[in-house]
């Protein structure tokens, strides 16, 4: 609730700007940008409906299977679980709303740079944070003792997934900024290369370069097996995006990547336990996963619900019906973004979602191939990293109903359609007018 109150009244202080023309939204990013906020907006109104008392005849018709569940004469809504639906509502709100700022309030280089910093000092803050209480044994999360993974790194999270979820997100937002940073310049003279070195640890590149050190540092005291695992295979699956966009190869981009691997994973890996977490993967098996017994219920759970969903944030509720004698446990989420959001939204608004997704990262494709400038590459660059990572992660885990991590997803796709779109100090391009023309 005080992160919606807190979204909420940034859209007021906007539109009241705007209203005083203090503030206006960048046509260019607005031209194209738009489609996906309409989309999520779509969304929510959907999730609204779903709240709706109607007639049962007309339910009956809508969603055969919530008329069957209600067991109350008189109108009723498809949600199952109006209370868990009008939280969840408030919620696709606030993602919304993120989305716009982001796409509203990003409209400079300098913002964008900015935004992407700011990224990197709350995920470095997190970081510092959940290692400080591995290290030093306090086990605090936040302002309270930890009463769940205990012994590894979470921050103000309660889950170490989680945790390592806002981490990726941040540090490829740092990756980003940082590779925006790289001298495209050979330097003549080994004199000119010395020099160019001692300039390079004095510099603010070495300070991200430090921040970056310690998130990964962090993620490693996570455990967090899939967290891990997406952020190194993000990497190399962005690294080799952007050097296949290169016209010509050079062998700064190949070096600066490998550069984080080698040092983040053998280096700082191993002296902070990057072993217990390729363990914890060797000891991973289908059969001895529990959350793997939860997907055939999940799946039998979307199927009775695959038109129009049980109602936004109705799983913890409705799940129980469909989990097997011999299948132990109780769920607030499903271990699986993809099937939490079909089983309570229905396909149509699920398909709708990864329309977005998917639209985001093809604009942050385009950006990363098209643009000549490093920063929108760099901004690109985070973008397709965090796209990969939700791709994985979110097959096993529930990241994205987790409202920090959704808003900074939300931020994270914005971002794909103002490094597409958003113009080279303030100079207008032809080219991105015609992209811009073709999609509408």
């Amino acid at each position: 609730m005080l992160l919606t109150c807190l979204i909420a009244i940034l859209c007021a202080a906007w539109a009241i700007a705007s209203l005083t023309h203090r503030a206006r939204l960048q046509q260019d990013v607005w031209n194209i940008a738009r489609w996906p906020l309409l989309g999520l907006c779509l969304v929510q109104l959907w999730v609204a409906l779903q709240l709706v008392h109607l007639p049962r005849g007309l339910l009956a018709i809508l969603s055969p299977q919530a008329d069957a569940w209600h067991i109350l004469e008189g109108a009723a809504p498809i949600s199952l679980d109006v209370e868990a639906t009008m939280l969840h509502f408030l919620e696709g709100l606030t993602v919304t709303g993120a989305f716009f700022l982001a796409i509203a309030l990003v409209n400079t280089p300098g913002r964008l740079r900015l935004l992407l910093g700011a990224l990197v000092l709350s995920g470095t803050a997190q970081a510092a944070y959940g290692a400080l209480m591995v290290l030093t044994g306090m086990e605090y999360g936040f302002l309270v003792e930890k009463y769940a993974g205990k012994g590894a790194a979470t921050g103000t999270f309660v889950n170490r997934n989680h945790f390592a979820g806002y981490l990726v997100m941040c540090l490829a937002a740092g990756i980003g900024l940082l590779l925006s940073q790289l001298n495209q310049r050979s330097p003549s003279s080994w004199r000119e290369r010395i020099r160019g070195y001692l300039e390079l640890m004095l510099s603010a590149k070495m300070r991200l370069r430090v921040y970056l050190a310690v998130m990964v540092v962090a993620l490693v005291l996570s455990r967090s097996r899939m967290g891990n695992a997406a952020f190194f295979t993000s990497l190399g699956v962005a690294g080799c995006l952007l050097l296949l966009t290169q016209k010509r190869f050079s062998w700064r981009i190949p070096a600066f990547l490998g550069s984080l691997l080698a040092v983040d994973m053998m280096i700082l890996g191993q002296w902070f336990g990057l072993d217990k977490v390729v363990e914890r993967l060797e000891q991973t098996a289908p059969d001895t996963e529990a959350r793997v017994e939860y997907f055939g219920p999940g799946l039998d759970y979307v199927g009775t619900f695959a038109a129009t969903g049980s109602g936004g944030g109705s799983f913890y509720g409705i799940f129980p019906y469909f989990q097997p004698e011999n299948v132990k446990g109780f769920l607030d989420h499903a271990h699986n973004d993809y099937i939490e959001f079909t089983a309570e939204l229905g396909f149509p608004a699920a398909l709708l979602l990864l329309a977005i997704f998917l639209a985001s990262a093809w604009q942050a494709w385009r950006a990363l191939a098209c643009r000549h400038s490093r920063l929108y590459q760099g901004a690109a660059f985070a973008v397709l990293m965090t796209s990969c990572w939700v791709l994985m992660h979110s097959a096993v885990d529930f990241n994205l109903q987790i409202p920090a991590n959704s808003v900074t997803f939300a931020v994270m796709l914005a971002l794909a359609w103002v490094a597409r779109a958003l113009p080279v100090n303030g100079s207008q391009n032809r080219e991105l007018r015609q992209s811009a023309n073709q999609i509408r």
